[in-house]
């Protein structure tokens, strides 16, 4: 059985402002170093075998903090994106529906130029970490990457979408070179500990 738990990276300033980030590169706050560290803090309690993220500097560098303790191989996997939300990107919730009403609920209702399909990213992201598990068979794999990318991926193999995934959240699969098993989804206690 191969083990794999995905993280999402830590908050940057966008996620406070709820600007879209999607494919844009934006880096980690200083809360979302200090989140980044807590995680590694929790991950590192556990012996892991290799460590993938997305190209995408935030989760990157969530990686590379978790990697300052666990100090395993890191590979960077361009597959495990944000969704790209083409034009949309860096605009708030606010003004995508002002100017697009009901485009992040159903985004048939307008022409975005350089959206990628919630289908396309489903595809894409499973894909992927089924890759990833293969090339690993019977290990213990960290992923670092990013919130739609770990619902996309959690939706994929079960039919259901999650609740929304918070920052440095830690969701826990199996795979057995046939089948998933979801082991827990959005596990945030690490960032309660006082």
């Amino acid at each position: 059985m191969t083990e794999i738990c995905l993280v999402r990276h830590g908050e940057t300033l966008w996620n406070r402002e709820s600007r879209l980030q999607g494919s844009k590169d934006v880096p980690l706050s200083e809360a979302g170093i200090e989140q980044a560290r807590i995680a590694a803090d929790q991950l590192s309690k556990e012996t892991w075998d290799v460590l993938y993220s997305s190209d995408l500097s935030r989760a990157k560098q969530t990686a590379e903090h978790v990697n300052e303790q666990l100090k395993v191989t890191h590979f960077i996997e361009p597959g495990l994106r944000e969704r790209n939300y083409g034009i949309l990107e860096g605009m708030t919730r606010a003004e995508i529906d002002a100017q697009y009403p009901g485009a992040l609920s159903d985004p048939t209702q307008h022409q975005i130029p350089g959206l990628e399909t919630y289908e396309e990213l489903r595809q894409r992201i499973k894909k992927s970490v089924e890759s990833i598990a293969k090339r690993h068979d019977g290990k213990r794999i960290l992923i670092v990457t990013h919130g739609g990318s770990i619902n996309a991926f959690l939706h994929a193999i079960t039919g259901k979408r999650a609740e929304r995934i918070g920052n440095t959240a830690i969701t826990r699969v199996r795979f057995d070179n046939a089948r998933w098993y979801v082991d827990c989804i959005n596990d945030c206690s690490h960032l309660n500990v006082n």
